[in-house]
């Protein structure tokens, strides 16, 4: 067995032990087996503490157990009287039990984490709350503003207006969106991604928001863009068939050559990826399809991917983002991908 199938069934042997303490959270033997498995071998450690990560971010809450299954408690310490029982034992237990009900409970966890939406979601309420315009998850909309500009905004996107007789303010709130600004020079048209400011000259443009980056790519026309925070400062005019990318780490920013056509490529289907880590690129698939993409190894979500990737087919698009890298999808449940 190879390395990336060992990490592929501790994963999936720590996701099932986990099953059974959400089913048992006040069963001292069960916990002394879990602790027990768990200290057998560091893999293992990483393997649950990857699997809690997993399950607190589906459910959007601390597990009710957390209390007494912290990740740093010290493996195989004392939980009540008796020897606790060994990793053999525990590894027949969990074989002893039929496939059927394992594929029971995930789908069972998959149906509470459903119920749980309402603070899954706690963000995007506050955002929805402020927004003007929203879109959901695999959903695109095209909106004409009262000027008579068009807006496309992608999926799980968010902008907010604020227009005056002298000023066209558009603040990008979450994900990506497209304009083409109606000309008005009495009227300038300004996109706020947090602190960056990306004025417009006539033209059209994309802005977007990830976690790592804010991105202003510029299909025709002139885009004046400027960011006090960064260092230096960026004061550019960005042209027709360029795209500014500014990293919000780093606060440092970089211009590169595009093609028109590759520009805001989400409103055809395509994904276009220059240079990003299988993570990042799986941020993005993630706002086109329902459930969870959960990524078990951190070698993996680092690996340096360039390419297209089909947007209309999400599945099809994560198989051939981890294929070059040696990784395979795993279809846990309908709402739930573990790439590895």
């Amino acid at each position: 067995m190879n390395e990336n199938e060992s990490s592929g069934r501790f994963l999936e042997e720590a996701m099932d032990w986990l099953l059974r303490v959400s089913e048992a959270p006040d069963d001292p033997d069960l916990r002394r087996q879990v602790e027990t498995w768990v200290a057998a071998d560091p893999e293992h450690r990483r393997a649950w503490n990857q699997a809690r990560e997993t399950w607190q971010t589906m459910a959007g809450v601390q597990p009710a157990t957390n209390a007494a299954w912290e990740s740093d408690a010290a493996p195989g310490r004392a939980t009540g009287p008796g020897p606790a029982p060994s990793l053999e034992a525990s590894v027949r237990a969990r074989a002893s039990r039929p496939r059927s009900r394992k594929r029971f409970a995930l789908t069972a966890a998959a149906v509470a984490v459903a119920a749980c939406l309402a603070l899954v979601f706690a963000p995007t309420v506050a955002v929805r709350m402020q927004a003007d315009f929203v879109t959901a998850t695999a959903e695109l909309r095209q909106v004409t503003l009262e000027d008579g500009s068009v807006v496309h905004l992608a999926p799980e996107s968010a902008i907010e207006l604020r227009f005056t007789d002298d000023r066209r303010d558009v603040t990008l709130l979450a994900g990506d969106a497209f304009f083409r600004v109606t000309p008005d020079p009495l009227r300038p048209f300004v996109v706020t991604a947090e602190d960056l400011g990306a004025r417009a000259i006539g033209t059209a443009f994309g802005v977007g928001i990830s976690t790592r980056s804010i991105s202003v790519e510029v299909e025709s026309g002139v885009v004046g863009v400027r960011a006090d925070s960064a260092r230096p400062p960026i004061d550019e005019r960005v042209d027709i068939g360029h795209a500014l990318r500014f990293d919000r780490a780093a606060k440092t920013h970089s211009l590169q050559r595009m093609s028109p056509g590759d520009m805001a490529a989400w409103r055809f289907g395509k994904l276009w990826v220059v240079d990003a880590s299988v993570g990042e690129v799986v941020e993005t698939l993630r706002r086109y399809r329902s459930g969870w993409i959960v990524i078990a190894d951190d070698r993996l979500a680092r690996q340096r991917v360039n390419g297209i990737y089909d947007l209309r087919n999400p599945d099809s698009a994560l198989r051939a983002l981890v294929h070059p890298a040696g990784g395979q999808v795993h279809t846990i449940t309908p709402l739930l991908r573990v790439l590895r």
